[in-house]
């Protein structure tokens, strides 16, 4: 008997614009997928985040070009917090930049190697995350109370130690 498949597993909402679901996010979304080699979060995890756009690199005429749209996703809440994850983007190239781990977030009219400084609050404690060009990434520039796998019940563990058939 032939298999059917006619069940989408995910649609993009209708204010989802194409280029926050073009190509090169999509591999971008899959890095952030995995963390330390391991799957880190359940395709319902993606399903279910937000995403913003934000301009994060520093350029002197503010280019507006869509390739030029960085985005960060807000991942469904867990421990108290979200983990925001940053696709940086620009003509030349869209890539991982990292996450960030609070209750909310913001940027800051400051920039560091090309990039404004965020800020998250964690148990109303503001912490500043700067891009690193040694990393490729945006790091915490001061201590931060957890390490990305302390949060070990990310939703009630999901899907972790799971045997996949």
């Amino acid at each position: 008997m032939m298999i059917k498949f006619s069940n989408p597993l995910l649609l993009f909402d209708q204010s989802s614009v194409p280029y926050q679901r073009a190509d090169d996010v999509g591999f971008v979304i899959t890095e952030f997928l995995w963390f330390d080699g391991k799957p880190f979060y359940p395709a319902s995890a993606l399903a279910h985040a937000k995403v913003s756009q934000v301009a994060l690199s520093f350029s002197e005429g503010g280019s507006e070009a869509e390739d030029n749209c960085d985005l960060i996703f807000q991942m469904p809440k867990a421990e108290g917090g979200h983990f925001f994850e940053i696709v940086l983007r620009s003509d030349l190239a869209t890539f991982y930049g990292g996450w960030v781990w609070g209750e909310e977030i913001e940027y800051l009219d400051r920039y560091k190697n090309g990039y404004r400084v965020l800020c998250s609050r964690i148990h109303g404690k503001q912490v500043t995350f700067e891009y690193s060009e040694q990393e490729r990434r945006y790091q915490p520039a001061n201590e931060l109370p957890l390490d990305k796998m302390d949060i070990t019940h990310y939703p009630e563990n999901w899907g972790r130690d799971h045997t996949i058939c």
